[in-house]
This record gives structure tokens, sequence and C-alpha cells, in this order.
């Protein structure tokens, strides 16, 4: 398949490198959940590439989103704002690939961001002042947004602290570093809840509720 897609584009000496590359990352185990179980791609049983998803959102006012984000996210880290913003009508979104491991499931995305020379560049702290700066902390939670609704309609006994994994951002550039470029995320289930709300338009009294005291 690389040396096809390599060939067309005149790309004959990357097909070894990529070759090798795209093999080390469907079989190296990555660390995903709490208890940091290993994880390999290329044996996964149950995983859906591209999933599309769809929900409404009732005049959701972004940077109330935004302020939820950044306190339940990273410890409230410093990160750049979002833009006002109103959202009224159907969000739609693709997610790289969802899977299931240990009876838990996640979401994943991959990133060809550029952190350093070497390998040593994509450390824990490079990559996740990467996710913050690029707010990728925004598209995770949606995502696992996505995928909580999903399972909670699907899973009779769904519950999202036993069921959800996480979400899992794969560094590409990153996948020959010590932790493999990959960097795992689980925001609390106080925030997934929130956000369900605050995408139904619950009344004002229930967000206060879930939120605490959201300005």
């Amino acid at each position: 398949m690389i040396a096809q897609r390599c060939n067309r584009r005149d790309w004959k000496g990357w097909i070894n490198t990529l070759g090798d590359w795209l093999e080390h990352l469907l079989s190296t185990p990555m660390s995903v959940g709490n208890d940091r179980s290993p994880v390999v791609l290329g044996a996964l049983g149950q995983y859906q590439i591209e999933m599309e998803f769809w929900f409404a959102s009732h005049r959701v006012d972004v940077l109330q989103l935004d302020r939820l984000v950044a306190r339940h996210t990273h410890q409230g880290a410093p990160r750049p704002a979002a833009q006002a913003a109103l959202l009224n009508g159907m969000f739609k979104g693709f997610i790289d690939l969802v899977f299931e491991h240990d009876g838990r499931y996640y979401v994943a995305d991959y990133k060809s961001n550029w952190l350093g020379p070497d390998d040593l560049a994509y450390s824990e702290v490079a990559m996740e002042a990467a996710i913050l700066e690029h707010r990728y902390d925004l598209q995770y939670v949606l995502y696992l947004l996505a995928l909580h609704r999903q399972l909670r309609a699907r899973l009779p006994d769904y519950d999202y602290d036993r069921h959800v994994g996480g979400a899992l951002y794969l560094f590409l550039r990153g996948a020959h570093s010590p932790g493999q470029g990959a960097y795992f995320v689980k925001p609390p289930r106080a925030l997934i809840e929130a956000l369900d709300a605050l995408f139904r338009g619950a009344p004002h009294g229930v967000q206060q509720d879930l939120f605490g005291d959201v300005p």
C-alpha cells in the first residue's frame, strides 16, 4: 500500500522508511487508561475508522463551553481562549478512530505536529503543551461527548466511569520516542455530563447545579 502511494507521487526513496514506521506504529504497545494498560493498534478486535457523529446544539455559548473545559482539564493550565460564538443547530464531526480495549471504549486522533528535531522532543510535557496551544482539549472532549451519547444509547448498563476509557492522541512523528508519541487523557464524568446538559439546552438552574459557579 505504501509503495503504491509513494510511486504515484515519485517518492520511491521513502518506501522503506515509511513502511518501517507504519509497522512500528501498528505493533508497538501504547499505554492507555488509568491503569496504563498496553494496547497494540494492529491487534485491535473492535474498532471504527472515521466514525461520524451528529448531535443537536441548542444555543450553546462557546465561551461557557470553553470555561468548562479549561476548568476540568489539564489542572486548569492556561491556554488560548476560544472566540465568542453561539452554536445552534446540528453539530457534526468525524473521529479518526474509536476502539474497544478491555471492555472500555476510546477515541484516538492522529497528529502530525513537529515538536522538535529528535525523539526526546516528544515528551509528555511537550505533547500536552501542543494540545493546549492548538486547543485539542476542546476537540477530545467533544469527541468523548459524542462517544458518551452513542454508548448511552446502545449499552443497557452504560456508565461513563466504567465504559469510557478516554482519549488517545498519537503524535506520529514521535512514534520512536520513549512514550511512542502517545498522550492519554480522560476528563472527569462531571465535565461530560455538564457538556451533555449544555448541548441539550438544559434550564439555567440545572446547568448551575452541574457546572458549579460558572460566570
